[in-house]
């Protein structure tokens, strides 16, 4: 297992250089007709789904309605192993948002899910709604599914799409508690040289993906299934399954876990942020200005919270986008901070003390000889009362 640098294995940016991107920008027009002519068919299915009864016709009828939508080719590869039935886990790699409905079609399986569409439709797309509330709860759940249906449960351990060429996530071990034996199933992909436009990108969301497969003219995805894995154990089974995976697609396995892809992306978020804006000589430790609306909010939380370092308030409304929600935190200590302080006149009995926190003006001279402790509690309880007074709140 290699140590790989986790940005090798997203991709920035969905589009591509060069050409290819000019390309792109010539057949955006034709892009923008299709999407909303297989929009208007995804309203057409919708429909259908809602009002017909569930059933095997139906349910085929979708089915093929949604590859023409998303504009999705299933290929099955020749070179492979055949489908075995006995084998009711098939384990995948992940590289889109639709490789339920690919795995679905192509292994007759289907995914645990949460959602809340019409049965026909989540049977169309391959997904089946389970108790998801905890990992125990939906492995017993699967266990129970099993034995009463003649359907077979397809699961991505790596639980996060990636670019699949230098890496795959590392496998969550927990599909691997539910039987003994899986079968793999490595899945590619690509589309037309003309519209090179790549499956996802770093901090994309599932429908900008999916809008994505509208716009192209095409999706085709091969799907090889490779030999039934059976262990005991499912600490050796992951591993075992993992390793095939990655050496089929000529890639390496990592230690980088969907928990770390999560972080990362959290990092890449705010450092797009921070490059986009200029940044602020005059605060010390803040790492940017913000857009025109950032600094309106964070000027909305100072009012409130006076003495709170206004670098503390942006890197958190970076989060919470949201004025309450950042106050709500400060108030209720999830934000940490060493209070700012007031302007004052420098003079030789304040120099031989330069770490002190000078007390604010609405505090008397009293409170200079509070502890630290004392004078933050002490602030904090009057920012409260302040923001309950602003916002016409009974104090309870």
């Amino acid at each position: 297992m290699s140590q790989i640098d986790i940005k090798e294995l997203f991709d920035e940016s969905r589009f591509p250089s060069g050409w290819k991107l000019l390309s792109i920008l010539i057949y955006i027009p034709v892009g923008l007709v299709l999407v909303l002519l297989r929009l208007l068919v995804c309203l057409q299915l919708w429909i259908f789904a809602s009002i017909l009864p569930d059933s095997q016709t139906l349910r085929l009828f979708l089915n093929r309605g949604l590859a023409f939508a998303f504009g999705i080719i299933v290929k099955v590869s020749p070179d492979g192993e055949k489908r075995d039935e006995q084998a009711r886990i098939v384990i995948a790699n992940n590289i889109s948002a639709l490789d339920d409905f690919i795995l679905s079609a192509a292994a007759k399986t289907v995914t645990p899910s949460l959602s809340n569409l019409p049965d026909s439709l989540n049977n169309a797309f391959g997904l089946k709604k389970m108790n998801m509330s905890s990992t125990d709860a939906l492995v017993a759940e699967i266990k129970r599914f099993l034995p009463t249906s003649k359907t077979s449960i397809a699961l991505q351990p790596e639980f996060s799409a990636t670019n699949s060429r230098k890496a795959l996530l590392k496998f969550n071990t927990w599909p691997f508690n539910i039987e003994q034996a899986v079968q793999p199933v490595v899945l590619r992909a690509w589309r037309s040289e003309f519209v090179d436009i790549r499956l996802t990108s770093i901090a994309s969301t599932w429908w900008t993906d999916v809008m994505w497969f509208m716009i192209v003219p095409y999706t085709i995805f091969t799907v090889k299934f490779l030999k039934v894995k059976r262990n005991a154990d499912p600490n050796v089974l992951v591993r075992d399954v993992e390793k095939e995976i990655a050496q089929e697609l000529k890639i390496e396995t990592s230690v980088h876990t969907v928990s770390d892809k999560t972080e990362y992306e959290k990092r890449y978020i705010m450092e797009k942020v921070h490059n986009r804006t200029p940044q602020n000589p005059n605060v010390s430790g803040s790492p940017v200005v913000a857009s025109v609306e950032m600094q309106r909010m964070t000027r909305q939380v100072s009012e409130v919270l006076p003495l709170v370092p206004h670098n503390v308030i942006l890197r958190d409304l970076l989060k919470t986008r949201n004025v309450d929600v950042t106050i709500t935190n400060i108030l209720d200590g999830i934000v940490t901070y060493t209070p700012e302080p007031s302007p004052t006149t420098s003079t030789p009995s304040s120099s031989k003390s330069k770490s002190s926190v000078s007390a604010p003006k609405t505090i008397n001279a009293s409170t200079t000889a509070l502890t630290f402790q004392e004078r933050k509690a002490k602030m904090i309880a009057e920012a409260r009362a302040r923001y309950i007074e602003k916002h016409g709140l009974k104090d309870c």
